[in-house]
């Protein structure tokens, strides 16, 4: 492969999916975080940890892991989610329905990056970086005059660069280090984060700024060398810059306000069995602490609105690859994980209803030519509602939320 040739595309290819990535709003199937990175990752719904399959989902969820992958590769992806919203508000003594808002946020881009790069065969260590959206959200609920939880938006943004080295210490064990770099923006109307739960207290927002922040992950991948593989990956709380907004109060005053929002920590530990004639299976569990992070872990506070009031999850992800010729593969994966939404914060998320529960994956890869793979993925991911009060009123809010992605990806290897 022409080296400089290389370096050109990958240049090129960063500049693309930084402007792709301004203005990408996603949806999330855990919590805020995306549960996959690419199409070959997501057709396993996201099952990577102890399964390295390609370098956009080894990158993101075990840095160790890249030791594991063959061959140098570089790949870039775009998924396209559509969300499928409704807000509806009830009497809370009887149910009886007072009106029922659908959502129109419509389809929503996510791109992905990656490259992993050794300098020989023989040599113990492997490059790699990953710039992808790797959470948010987005909503859009028109004004009805008869459902007082509409007239709503939000949309969220995650951009994280992982540049990563991975070590191969022995012949069996791995391990891998990356710095987390994030870039991150919410817009939300109206916005009460940080001020009164009362319409007074909210803000009607024109403006909000990119927050910067940084973390670190780490990662362990051990080969048992009898078809079984397993692998460990921590990854810190991102801390971030308050986020900044502006807007109108319900005095119809200007008003600045920030917002202290950082991201979970998060472990995922993963298996993959590879037995079976031209089979890998895999199986990942994560655990992602909103319970202890800022912005996430308080609630309703008195009259004040000191956070999200989200609990923390764990997550089960199990796929499959099974290679059916030289160019045709097929995968197929299924994600569980709990809500993180309790029916007492069900208010307070009406714009971000992150709840969805049960995710199931079809994809497949062909080869187009030597070492030049197409990936394409389809997922459902199903319905999910969540209803709480409405404080100091006689109501309840009933979030409910479904989606439907498609991804596809390409990916040189040399």
């Amino acid at each position: 492969m022409n080296i400089n040739r290389t370096k050109r595309f990958f240049v090129s290819t960063v500049l693309i999916l930084l402007l792709q990535t301004s203005l990408q709003t996603t949806a999330s199937a855990q919590g805020v975080m995306l549960r996959a990175s690419g199409a070959v990752n997501e057709s396993v719904a996201g099952t990577a940890t102890g399964m390295p399959l390609d370098a956009a989902g080894t990158l993101v969820w075990n840095p160790a892991g890249i030791s594991a992958l063959k061959k140098n590769e570089m790949s870039v992806g775009l998924g396209l989610i559509q969300p499928h919203t409704r807000v509806s508000t009830t009497f809370a003594a009887n149910g009886q329905l007072i009106g029922s808002t659908k959502g129109e946020a419509g389809i929503t881009p996510v791109p992905t990056m990656a490259f992993v790069w050794r300098k020989c065969p023989r040599s113990p260590f492997t490059y790699g970086i990953s710039m992808a959206g790797v959470g948010g959200a987005s909503s859009l609920y028109p004004n009805e005059i008869t459902n007082p939880m509409s007239g709503r938006s939000a949309n969220v943004i995650v951009l994280q660069v992982t540049p990563t080295v991975a070590v191969q210490v022995t012949e069996r064990l791995s391990v891998g280090v990356a710095p987390v770099i994030d870039l991150a923006s919410l817009n939300i109307n109206p916005m009460s984060l940080g001020g009164s739960a009362t319409a007074a207290g909210s803000l009607i927002t024109y403006g909000t700024k990119y927050a910067w922040g940084g973390g670190f992950q780490i990662g362990t991948f051990y080969d048992f060398q009898n078809h079984f593989k397993a692998g460990f990956m921590f990854k810190s709380p991102i801390w971030a810059e308050d986020i900044y907004f502006t807007g109108t109060n319900g005095a119809n005053q200007p008003e600045a306000r920030s917002f202290d929002l950082n991201l979970p920590m998060t472990f995922s530990a993963g298996i993959s069995y590879d037995g079976f004639q031209n089979t890998v299976i895999g199986m990942d569990v994560r655990y992602f602490d909103y319970a202890h992070t800022a912005g996430f872990k308080d609630g309703l506070v008195s009259t004040t609105v000191a956070g999200l009031g989200w609990e923390s999850i764990w997550s089960i992800h199990l796929g499959i690859e099974h290679t059916f010729s030289k160019k045709l593969k097929g995968r197929m994966g299924y994600c569980w994980n709990e809500n993180p939404i309790p029916g007492r914060s069900a208010m307070l998320n009406v714009s971000a209803p992150l709840m969805m529960e049960h995710v199931l994956s079809f994809g497949v890869g062909y080869t187009l030519a030597r070492n030049l793979e197409l990936s394409l993925t389809y997922n459902h991911a199903f319905e999910a509602s969540v209803t709480g009060p409405i404080p100091g009123t006689p109501f309840n809010v009933t979030n409910t939320v479904s989606a439907d992605t498609v991804a596809a990806g390409i990916s040189k290897k040399w």
